[in-house]
């Protein structure tokens, strides 16, 4: 099979994600995976989305690419299109397109949860609603933490104890506002206004107008809150690679992203974290992830998982990883090169996925993939 492979850049040519410093990300070292995949007798072709030919045929064509995490989510799903369109080509893509899906889509990664056949990476149910208004009078037992779905570093996520305060949020979490400027703004408000007074004054009209006078709202999830945690552990997976890392919360919050406060994992903490953390690797068709593990002393959860645009700390601050042989984890010493081990991680995956036994779509046995 001919090892042709083309990594797709945005359109500054930045791909993926590496710390520049503990504040500052910045792009992988393209010139570094380039020569990884170059000396394992790959043809690599360097190119950002625009550039790309849709005319072509690119069957059993490799793909490595960058997503977005812009605002709205407009250039994601540009990307997801595109993927999508290659992987139905019967081009190699990675990461596979349903797990694109889930990168800045707690939705997604909610239904992606309810398919794996692990009960004990299930024990923070979620209940997935369009907007706002679908949620509002939702049953639950409080306490419940409300998420948009779309959210990151802890932005969009909010802990309700009772009605009031669930009403509140629910509203608070979905609100959004669709405009290209403020003139668009006052004048798509006035129409609504409008609207709205047809509505009340010729009631015949109401159903007319239903749709154009709801409100807008982003999906959003509820599900309920884990007491004790005071943080959580972030795992980061690269092939046979674990790292680890302890997430503070922030001071009197709930919320442990977006804090910052990074620690070292106690050692006698390792193997618990570990061995969640590979249950989920079972469950997923790919090398690379990143988990946010809570632990309320008894039980571990799943909170959220990505195979994607993983923040990059849990592996670059750390001084030693592990890999579990022969039934049992074993820590190495040293540091990682971030550009290194993805390159590693994923020569392996396409060697074993695709090249090992001839071309075959199939993943691992364990796997639920909701696109088939």
């Amino acid at each position: 099979m001919n090892k042709k492979l083309i990594i797709l850049t945005d359109e500054d040519s930045r791909f993926l994600v590496s710390k520049l410093d503990r504040k500052n990300y910045t792009s992988m070292d393209l010139s570094l995976i380039r020569n990884s995949f170059e000396s394992n007798g790959y043809q690599v072709s360097v190119m950002k989305f625009s550039e790309l030919d849709v005319s072509k045929n690119y069957k059993s064509v490799f793909f490595l690419y960058q997503t977005s995490e812009s605002p709205g989510s407009f250039f994601k799903r540009y990307i997801e299109d595109l993927v999508y369109f290659l992987e139905k080509q019967g081009a190699l893509v990675a990461p596979q397109h349903e797990f694109l899906l889930a990168h800045h889509n707690k939705i997604f990664m909610e239904l992606m949860k309810s398919r794996f056949s692990d009960e004990s990476l299930k024990t923070i149910p979620g209940a997935c609603f369009g907007s706002w208004v679908d949620a509002l009078n939702h049953k639950v037992r409080f306490p419940v933490v409300i998420k948009q779905s779309s959210g990151s570093a802890g932005m969009g996520v909010y802990l309700a104890r009772n009605r009031k305060e669930y009403q509140k949020f629910i509203k608070k979490a979905g609100n959004r506002i669709f405009a290209e400027n403020l003139r668009e703004l006052s004048i798509a408000n006035l129409k609504k206004l409008v609207k709205r007074i047809i509505k009340m004054l010729v009631p015949a009209k109401s159903n007319y107008y239903s749709f154009d006078t709801s409100p807008l709202s982003v999906p959003i999830i509820v599900q309920p809150f884990v007491e004790g945690l005071s943080g959580d552990y972030k795992v980061l997976i690269f092939g046979r690679k674990y790292y680890l890392m302890y997430r503070k919360n922030r001071d009197n919050d709930f919320r442990a992203s977006g804090s910052g406060r990074f620690y070292e994992v106690p050692k006698n903490e390792h193997e618990g974290v570990l061995n969640f953390a590979r249950r989920l690797s079972l469950e997923i068709d790919f090398p690379i992830l990143g988990i946010d593990i809570g632990f309320d002393g008894n039980t571990y959860h799943l909170i959220e998982f990505q195979m994607i645009h993983l923040g990059p700390s849990a592996l670059q601050r750390s001084k030693y990883w592990h890999e579990f042989i022969a039934g049992k984890w074993i820590k190495f010493n040293g540091s990682s090169i971030i550009e290194e081990e993805f390159s590693r991680a994923m020569i392996d995956f396409f060697e074993k996925k695709y090249l090992k036994n001839g071309h075959s779509h199939e993943g691992k046995t364990k796997n639920r993939s909701l696109i088939k």
